[in-house]
C-alpha cells in the first residue's frame, strides 16, 4: 500500500470515528434531554428497573389483589417514566405486566352475572358470601386505567396500542364500575356521604382516580361525573394552612386508625398522616391534568404543603413530617420522627408544578443514593416501588416543567 493510500485510509477511519462520536453525543443529548439531572434520574430509573425485574414478574403473576395493591406503586412510577420520556419500550414493559395481571383474574358470579376479578375472596362484615377485596382491588386497578389513558391520549401510541387500551378499559369497567359501583354500591359513592363517612376515606380517592383515567381514555360521561363528584367532595374539605392545604384538621379521633396491627398507636395527631395523603396529592394532580377539576393555583398550593410544611428544609439530609400539619408524633407503628414521611407515590407528582418541589424530590433521590440515613429516607427507599417511583415521577415532572417553559 503506497503512502497516499495509507493517508486516505487514516482519514476514512478518523471520519468514521468522528461520525460515531457525534452520533453518540447526539443520542446522549436526546436520552438526557440536555439536562444532567434528567440524565441522572433516567440512569437511576434504568438501574432500578433492572434490579426489580424479577420481583415485578413474580408479582404480576400472583393473581392476588393484595399483591397488586403494592405492584401499583411500581406501575405508576413506570407509567410516569414512560410519559416523561416517551420510551415505547418501557410502555410495552408496563403493558406486558398489565396483560399478565388481567390474565390471572378469576370468574366470579354475582346476581347471575360473571365478572373477571382477582382473588382473594373473603367474607366481610358486609357480606356472608366470599367476594373480592374492595380496598385492594381499587388501588390495584388505578395504573391499568391510567395506562389506557396514557395510550389513548398519545396519537402515535393510540394508533399502535389502541386495542390494548380498549381491553384495559373493558377490564376496569366490568370489575370496578359494573361490579363495585353498580352492583355492590348501587350507584352511590358512599365515601362522599358524610353520614356514612364523616372523615375522608382513601377508597374515594382511588375511585376518583380510576374514573378520571377512564374518562381520559374514552370520554365516558358516567366516569366524568363520578370523578367530578369525588373531586368536589374533597375540595370542600380543603382549608388553607400557611402556604399549603390541610383537610380533616383535628377531626380524626386520636388513637383511631390502628389498622389492627400489634403495637400500633393509631393516629396520634388528629389530622391526616403524610403517607396516606399521597393518594389525595395524586388525585388532585390527575383531576387537574384531566381538565376535570382544580386549578393550577390549587396544585401549587398543594406543592407548598410538601415543601413548606412537611419538608425539613435540608437538601443534604431531607426528611418529611409524619403528619400533614408538620407534626412528628407517632403514627401506627411508625414511631420515629419522619418514619411516616413517604412521598414517593403521590406527593412526588407535585414536582411537575413546582420547581421547588422538584428540587426537593431530587434531593431525596440523591440522598438515598449517597447512603444518607434517616427514617424518612429509609421509608422512601425501602417501600414497595419507592426508588423506582421517585425516579419515574421526577422524569414525568421534568417533561411537564419543560412544557410550561415552552
Amino acid at each position: 500500500m503506497n503512502s497516499e493510500s495509507k493517508k486516505r485510509k487514516k482519514r476514512t477511519i478518523l471520519a468514521l470515528a468522528l461520525l460515531l462520536f457525534a452520533a453518540g453525543i447526539s443520542a446522549l443529548y436526546v436520552y438526557s434531554r440536555g439536562s444532567c439531572s434528567f440524565l441522572f434520574c433516567r440512569l437511576a430509573f434504568d438501574y432500578y428497573m433492572i434490579r426489580e425485574t424479577k420481583e415485578l414478574d413474580e408479582q404480576s403473576r400472583s393473581g392476588l389483589s393484595s399483591t397488586y395493591y403494592f405492584t401499583s406503586y411500581y406501575l405508576n412510577g413506570m407509567l410516569s417514566a414512560a410519559e416523561g420520556t416517551k420510551d415505547e419500550r418501557l410502555l410495552r414493559r408496563v403493558m406486558h405486566m398489565i396483560d399478565t395481571m388481567i390474565s390471572t383474574a378469576q370468574p366470579f358470579e354475582d346476581h347471575g352475572r360473571i365478572y373477571k376479578v382477582w382473588r382473594p375472596f373473603s367474607i366481610t362484615a358486609d357480606s356472608a358470601v366470599p367476594r373480592p377485596n374492595l380496598h385492594y382491588t381499587f388501588q390495584a386497578t388505578v395504573p391499568i386505567a391510567r395506562a389506557a389513558a396514557l395510550i389513548m391520549t398519545d396519537p402515535a401510541w393510540k394508533a399502535k396500542y389502541g386495542r390494548s387500551a380498549d381491553r384495559y378499559v373493558a377490564f376496569v369497567d366490568q370489575s370496578i364500575i359494573q361490579y363495585w359501583y353498580h352492583s355492590q354500591l348501587k350507584d352511590e359513592i358512599v365515601w362522599i356521604n358524610p353520614d356514612l363517612f364523616p372523615i375522608w376515606n382513601d377508597n374515594g380517592s382511588n375511585l376518583g382516580l380510576i374514573a378520571a383515567f377512564l374518562y381520559r381514555a374514552n370520554g365516558d360521561r358516567l366516569c366524568l361525573g363520578i370523578s367530578r363528584r369525588i373531586g368536589r367532595a374533597f375540595r370542600s374539605k380543603l382549608s388553607p394552612a400557611k402556604t399549603g392545604w390541610i383537610w380533616e384538621n383535628h377531626t380524626i379521633p386520636v388513637g383511631s386508625d390502628t389498622d389492627n396491627v400489634p403495637g400500633s398507636v393509631g393516629n396520634q395527631e388528629g389530622v391526616p398522616d403524610t403517607s396516606h395523603a399521597n393518594r389525595e396529592a395524586f388525585l388532585m394532580t390527575s383531576l387537574y391534568e384531566s381538565k376535570i377539576l382544580f386549578t393550577r393555583r390549587d396544585i401549587a398550593r398543594m406543592a407548598n404543603t410538601l415543601t413548606d410544611t412537611l419538608w425539613n428544609h435540608s437538601e443534604e439530609n431531607p426528611s418529611f413530617s409524619n403528619y400533614l400539619n408538620g407534626s412528628d408524633k407517632a403514627y401506627r407503628v411508625y414511631k420515629e420522627p419522619g418514619m411516616n414521611g413517604s412521598i414517593y407515590h403521590g406527593w412526588a407528582l407535585l414536582g411537575g408544578y413546582s420547581q421547588k418541589a422538584q428540587r426537593v424530590i431530587l434531593c431525596v433521590l440523591k440522598a438515598i443514593l449517597k447512603g444518607r440515613d434517616n427514617p424518612s429516607l429509609e421509608r422512601n427507599a425501602s417501600s414497595y416501588g419507592g426508588k423506582l417511583g421517585l425516579c419515574g415521577h421526577l422524569l414525568k415532572n421534568w417533561a411537564l416543567l419543560q412544557e410550561q417553559k415552552n
